[in-house]
């Protein structure tokens, strides 16, 4: 069994995505016209579907290729990183590299007329108690700390004003920070995020505003802990929609393990919109095993009404397997040459019935 996942955005993909951004030097990318997917028919589906935007190259078309990736098989791409702290600092200048990010992103997501899903994640994915990329002079601070706090509300004012997102989590896995720095640690991140979701709706009052859930950690399955549904509600009245990630692989060995009402936890918060965030499952192992999972995952969308649905990789990382990707280099849907896995037939079948909403 590959090892327990520890959280949201592999660190080696957001190497490549830097790495990407200094090659393309932040103009002089030519974007490809937009596509359009043929789309046959069928009963309608309650969700939109997606992909993250993580490239699988550190070629100067790698992330314009993800973008594709994402339109030619969904209508969202998903947006994931850590605040520019220094940028956003009270006194700070926004840097010439978050505005080339910013206008690229844009340009993409218009080009191939998709919906952007952007994940403000402040958090190291490998230890949720900790911020990530702080610069020196925030070393060792934490979201008491006021220019932490300023930085994070301008950040996200910033996403929300300049992409008018149709979704914006602030905060990624947030029970996990729950569960690593305890409840008056996160009393003071949600007074934050309270701020920064006030802050958003002022320039973007149609973004749907959230922050998102681990749920194998939400049903105790890695942390060995109680449930902690209750976490959800803590942010009332200011919560949007209910979205989880989901990575079943790291806990168990066979998508077959999986009870048929694996996600039924979920159906006790559908007074909101649902959203599955970064869910995949590994073909490291068979490609069959993603191809279940992937079957059980989507079955139970729809069951639960959500409405989005957002697998991890779209392609394998070039790096392949045996590389600080580990368990998850093997979630893309095609493989580091772009070739469809077995899974790859049933998401564009499911992909090609109309949508409902």
């Amino acid at each position: 069994m590959p090892r327990r996942f520890r959280g949201g955005t592999s660190i080696a993909l957001l190497v490549l995505l830097t790495a990407l951004i200094a090659a393309c030097g932040g103009g002089g990318l030519k974007v490809p016209g937009g596509v359009t997917p043929s789309r046959g028919e069928g009963s309608p589906r309650s969700f939109l579907m997606g992909f993250s935007s993580l490239p699988h190259d550190t070629g100067e078309n790698a992330y314009i290729e993800a973008f594709r990736d994402a339109a030619l098989a969904g209508e969202v791409v998903f947006i994931q990183r850590a605040p520019p702290w220094e940028d956003f600092v009270p006194g700070g200048t926004v840097s010439s590299r978050t505005e080339r990010l910013t206008r690229l992103e844009k340009d993409l997501a218009k080009a191939y007329n998709l919906k952007v899903f952007l994940a403000l994640d402040p958090t190291e994915p490998s230890d949720r108690g900790r911020l990530a990329g702080l610069p020196d002079s925030l070393r060792g601070k934490d979201f008491a700390d006021e220019n932490v706090r300023a930085a994070f509300i301008a950040y996200a004012k910033y996403l929300a004003l300049n992409y008018k997102p149709a979704y914006l989590a602030l905060g990624v896995e947030v029970d996990m920070f729950f569960n690593r720095r305890g409840d008056e640690a996160f009393r003071t991140f949600q007074s934050l995020y309270f701020q920064a979701y006030d802050a958003v709706k002022s320039v973007s009052p149609d973004t749907l505003v959230f922050p998102t859930f681990q749920f194998e950690d939400m049903i105790g399955l890695l942390s060995g802990t109680l449930p902690a549904w209750s976490l959800i509600d803590r942010f009332d009245p200011k919560i949007d929609m209910v979205a989880v990630s989901s990575f079943p692989g790291f806990v168990l060995t066979n998508a077959a393990d999986m009870p048929s009402d694996y996600y039924a936890p979920l159906q006790q918060h559908m007074l909101r919109p649902l959203a599955f965030v970064s869910t995949g499952w590994t073909s490291q192992v068979s490609e069959n095993e993603q191809a279940s999972f992937l079957s059980r995952a989507l079955t139970s969308a729809e069951s639960l009404e959500a409405r989005v649905f957002v697998w991890y990789l779209s392609r394998d990382p070039s790096q392949g397997p045996d590389t600080s990707f580990g368990p998850l280099a093997q979630m893309g849907l095609k493989d580091m040459n772009g070739q469809p896995k077995v899974a790859w037939s049933l998401w564009r079948r499911t992909f090609d019935r109309p949508v409902a909403q």
